[in-house]
């Protein structure tokens, strides 16, 4: 029997599984963690799912027989500069995410401000590209230099870039306290570099053609994660922010003034924020809670290591409450149409599009706060309104999110781009970004 010839695939990328973890030599990092809580500085919690877009992308591709993929990405914890397994066919080059404690102070010393940090890193990922040789590469996010950076000293073979987002976006420094000159000046390189484009919406293109107006523009959605085994339980609270990182580019400012303008007619009205708070915005956020009386209205809960039991935990809310400011459409969004749960968002660029066949999600311009509670009480008096926001978002959800689905989609961008760089063969209308869809 004739064995079908692979396409040899690399994605730079940063992820964690359990999967994975299981195979990783993996430390606990008490040390490192003792010296940051000293320094008042986040610890590191190794053990934990992260991105879980890359991850449902992975569970896609492990059934793609046609493909041979070799994921690159940093680990946290990893006791060897380097890890190298397969699993379900899926082969895996991981590299230490960072240096040991005390040299990396002395690195960030050195090299504050210069993009020589991540020398090592580029270092590691340039010699698994060399072994492995592949066909294409699939950068998935510009953001993070620390794996980014490795396709600036990739010259000879085609990369497509995959946009997460677009780090030096100039609303960034509107809504977004993340701002570092580093990931803004890598990034930039990235656009101006790079060809091959993936965007879900188009102000990621936009953005890209403006350093680059050459770029060819490809659809490109990420599978979603799936509630799994997720069980019905009594509603506990009014609205739900979720959200990774709670930080006010999540919009969770403008979620508390909503929620503010809300309490005087509903005075018993319930927030729960999920998602971890970073140490140098926490005290921020409590000053408004307490500024706005609102502590009694409010629960916390941290970051679920585990995607599924955080879904298990939003179902105990009515209505979700996600007025991202940064984003095409939100992965939180999406997730929370899956479950049923009714939401309250921004218009974006991409979020329109949830609309555009049947009401599913209710839209209010980028700092309306008073529409916000406004649909925030509309949904609290009426439930023919949510039950009817809830069916018509769990079924567009599930029709338009199909994971198998887009996972073939990206697997057909590759096909095309290999197909333009090498044969200078013309990439199928029907795969690159229509602008007007959003």
């Amino acid at each position: 029997m004739e064995q079908i010839k692979k396409t040899k695939i690399v994605w730079i990328c940063h992820f964690s599984n359990s999967k994975v973890r299981h195979k990783l030599p993996l430390s606990n990092l008490i040390i490192q963690n003792f010296f940051r809580r000293i320094l008042h500085k986040k610890t590191y919690i190794i053990h934990k799912d992260f991105a879980p877009w890359i991850n449902n992308l992975i569970n896609e591709f492990e059934n793609f027989y046609d493909i041979e993929l070799h994921i690159i990405s940093p680990h946290k914890g990893l006791k060897r500069f380097t890890s190298e397994f397969e699993i379900n066919g899926i082969h895996y080059h991981f590299f230490k995410a960072e240096l040991p404690f005390f040299l990396r102070i002395i690195q960030e010393v050195i090299f504050k401000s210069k993009p020589k940090k991540f020398l090592l890193n580029r270092y590691f990922g340039k010699r698994f590209i060399k072994s492995i040789s592949p066909d294409l590469i699939n950068l998935i996010g510009t953001e993070n230099p620390y794996y980014s950076a490795i396709s600036l000293d990739i010259k000879s073979i085609p990369i497509y870039v995959s946009l997460q987002t677009i780090f030096s976006n100039p609303d960034r420094k509107i809504h977004s306290i993340d701002y570092d000159q580093i990931r803004w000046d890598t990034e930039l390189k990235i656009l101006k570099k790079e060809k091959y484009f993936g965007c879900i919406g188009g102000i990621h293109g936009d953005l890209a053609l403006k350093q680059n107006p050459q770029a060819i523009l490809l659809k490109n959605f990420f599978p979603i994660e799936k509630p799994k085994n997720i069980k019905k339980v009594p509603k506990k609270y009014d609205f739900v922010f979720f959200a990774s990182t709670v930080s006010p580019k999540k919009g969770i400012e403008d979620a508390l003034e909503a929620l503010f303008i809300v309490k005087h007619i509903k005075p018993d009205v319930s927030l729960n924020i999920v998602g971890r708070c970073p140490h140098d915005y926490q005290p921020k956020l409590l000053n408004l809670i307490e500024e706005k009386k609102l502590s009694e209205n409010i629960i916390f809960n941290e970051y679920f290591p585990i995607h599924s039991d955080m879904h298990q935990h939003i179902m105990k809310s009515r209505f979700a409450l996600l007025p991202v400011k940064l984003d095409v459409i939100p992965g939180t969004i999406i997730e929370a149409m899956m479950l049923g749960i009714p939401v309250v968002a921004y218009k974006t660029s991409g979020t329109p599009y949830l609309n555009k066949e049947i009401e599913t999600v209710l839209l209010a311009d980028i700092g309306d706060i008073r529409t916000l509670s406004t649909f925030m009480l509309r949904l609290l008096e009426s439930k023919e309104l949510a039950i009817s926001l809830s069916s018509n978002a769990k079924m567009f959800a599930e029709k338009e999110f199909d994971n198998n689905i887009l996972a073939r989609r990206i697997a057909l961008n590759y096909k095309a781009i290999i197909d333009h760089y090498y044969n200078n063969k013309e990439i199928p209308k029907e795969l690159l970004l229509n602008t007007q869809e959003f």
